[in-house]
């Protein structure tokens, strides 16, 4: 690359060597900032399931939709951790974990499909997302055969 870099600029490429590694800091910067964030973000949300939990557990009457919400709370905590973990394998290992982003679109898919009982939405939402998790359910498999082969 830096072959190509000097032959199409020339002397030039010093600086553009220089603005490479200025965006790919910046890059990495944000990339630490944005984990920090969703860290904080998903240890207040940890402590709030924790509450709605213990409040569901001692109440009197346990609803359906309270079930629901910690359902929802706890799909949305692991779809956070799987993105967390996605940032912070990139961040490392400065490689793109596609199988974790799989399985964090399924986590997503199946959250929407388990909300849906407090939307209401009609069969036509419920068929399309089922189309899409078995879809996403192949992607994975294949990432899973290819992992395996390679190593």
């Amino acid at each position: 690359m830096d072959l190509l870099l000097h032959g199409i600029y020339g002397r030039g490429s010093n600086a553009m060597s220089r603005i490479d590694k200025a965006f790919q800091l910046a890059i990495e910067l944000l990339e630490a900032v944005l984990a920090f964030v969703l860290i904080l973000l998903v240890a207040i949300s940890s402590i709030k399931l924790i509450l709605m939990v213990y409040n569901t557990v001692h109440s009197e009457v346990v609803e359906k939709e309270s079930i629901l919400q910690i359902l929802d709370i706890a799909l949305l905590l692991i779809l956070s951790i799987d993105i967390l973990r996605t940032l912070l394998t990139a961040i490392t290992t400065r490689r793109f974990p596609l199988r974790i982003v799989v399985e964090a679109a399924m986590i997503a898919v199946l959250r929407e499909i388990i909300s849906i009982e407090i939307r209401h939405l009609d069969y036509k939402m419920i068929i399309a997302l089922t189309i899409a998790l078995i879809g996403l359910g192949f992607i994975r498999t294949l990432l899973l055969a290819s992992e395996r082969r390679r190593g």
